[in-house]
């Protein structure tokens, strides 16, 4: 037979109630009597103290209570109480009560071995209750430490209906554990079939999967990671088609291109000259750049990209940026500007990795910037911050766009509104900034109005 989960959470919460109500039931039951027995021994050695206060209020003495207790009782003993005479007329109920001595130590109630008017050892009291009329000890009650005498009739009865309801309350529980079981097993259960049929159509390729989430425990917690789960590989799957289709139009156009050319000289169509030399150069040189980028990226994910960390000046390390690009910015008619004072803090970084990240941004930057626009690099102190900033007045970037623009395989030139090629620059900036112990965002207060890109490292 085959177990389900929500067969087992029910036979486990009737096991926990089965072994609960037994453990419970048994203790009861064995305490039961004996706790009874108890009580009628402090039932019965009451009434005895409350009689002994009211003879020695009345007379003054405890001569003669023996007899007037005989008198005046109500109960008979039991046959198997032993120590007093059998042909006693009806008396007190002697249940749980050893003898009865006064102030002197005379025994005034007989008990097993002992007789009336004999003195008791004061050391035989330690056990003994004082009985005291206006703060005077006039008598100890000895008490019954075997506690081996038979309950009467009413006791027994009311102790075969005590133990008659308690397994009626285990049974009851018993039955009430099924019915839970089975009511919380199925609230379990249910979330946990449907997060199972989720995730075999998972398996089979049906990424779409979005469950309710019922419940804000760890059950809940689950169902809305999977929902993040099914929803990221939604995602990543998209990513992934968008990056074939860039990948394959990034590649097929140089190697069209590189083909053509190479079709034609076999065929001797055309010869090779210094311009068509140049843009078969540059057809290989996109390509590699491509291969470079993916690699790159591939190294930064694994963790195998060599940092070599060490203290750097931002001043110096975009003076350099600056005297690299300037003569770029001023053939397209791009002005470039430098605001890194010296009293900017020192970072810790790899300042290799750093000019390919601050040189893809200028380019970047360079390529969407129209001729009379404006590049500026700058560095200044923000709290514990170093902030390394490229701005630009140029073709700027939807809001919409914003938060994916380090994506990988994001198209950057289509968040600028600009056509080009796949978007590896700033996923690249991303990965080496990362790397590096430091973040990167992208801010722009909309199309046609400019964009910043700040690298935030810690200062030393």
């Amino acid at each position: 037979m085959k177990f389900t989960l929500q067969r087992k959470l029910i036979l486990s919460y009737l096991a926990v109630a089965l072994i609960t109500v037994l453990v419970v039931s048994a203790l009861i039951r064995l305490t039961s009597g004996q706790s009874l027995m108890n009580l009628v021994a402090e039932q019965q050695t009451a009434r005895l103290k409350e009689s002994i206060q009211e003879y020695y209020a009345a007379t003054g003495t405890m001569d003669g209570f023996f007899e007037y207790y005989i008198l005046t009782s109500q109960f008979r003993p039991e046959p198997a109480q032993s120590g007093f005479p059998s042909n006693l007329p009806d008396y007190r109920d002697f249940r749980g009560i050893d003898g009865l001595v006064d102030a002197e130590f005379h025994i005034l109630i007989p008990g097993p071995g002992r007789d009336i008017g004999q003195v008791l050892p004061k050391e035989q009291l330690k056990d003994a209750e004082a009985v005291k009329v206006d703060g005077e000890t006039v008598a100890w009650i000895l008490p019954d430490k075997k506690m081996q005498f038979q309950l009467n009739a009413e006791e027994q009865l009311f102790l075969r209906r005590t133990n008659l309801a308690i397994g009626l309350a285990a049974l009851a529980g018993v039955l009430a554990a099924v019915v839970m079981g089975f009511v919380l097993s199925r609230g379990l259960s249910r979330p946990i079939q449907r997060l199972t049929a989720a995730s075999q159509a998972l398996a089979r390729g049906e990424l779409e999967q979005q469950l309710p989430v019922t419940s804000k425990d760890e059950l809940g917690q689950l169902t809305a990671t999977f929902n993040q789960m099914s929803a990221d590989l939604v995602e990543s799957d998209q990513q992934r088609k968008r990056m074939t289709a860039d990948i394959t139009h990034d590649l097929s156009t140089p190697l069209q291109i590189l083909s053509g050319y190479m079709e034609m000289l076999e065929d001797g169509e055309v010869g090779l000259t210094p311009q068509r030399i140049e843009i078969i150069k540059t057809e290989i040189e996109h390509l590699r750049r491509l291969v470079s980028d993916l690699s790159t990226l591939s190294q930064v994910e694994s963790g195998g990209l060599d940092i070599q960390m060490q203290p750097v000046q931002p001043s110096a390390l975009l003076e350099r940026i600056f005297q690299i690009y300037e003569p770029i910015a001023a053939r397209q008619g791009v002005r470039l500007t430098l605001d890194a004072p010296e009293s900017v803090p020192q970072v810790s970084i790899d300042e290799g990795r750093m000019v390919q990240v601050l040189k893809n941004l200028v380019e970047n930057a360079l390529r969407y910037t129209p001729q009379g626009g404006e590049i500026r690099l700058s560095a200044a102190q923000q709290g514990d911050q170093v902030q390394l900033a490229v701005s630009d007045n140029g073709a700027g970037i939807d809001s919409e766009d914003l938060p994916y623009v380090f994506d990988r395989f994001f198209r950057a030139d289509k968040a600028r509104g600009v056509k080009g090629h796949l978007g590896l620059g700033l996923a690249i900036c991303k990965a080496l900034v990362t790397a590096q112990g430091g973040t990167i965002a992208a801010e722009s207060p909309g199309k046609g109005q400019g964009a910043r890109m700040v690298i935030g490292l810690r200062k030393l």
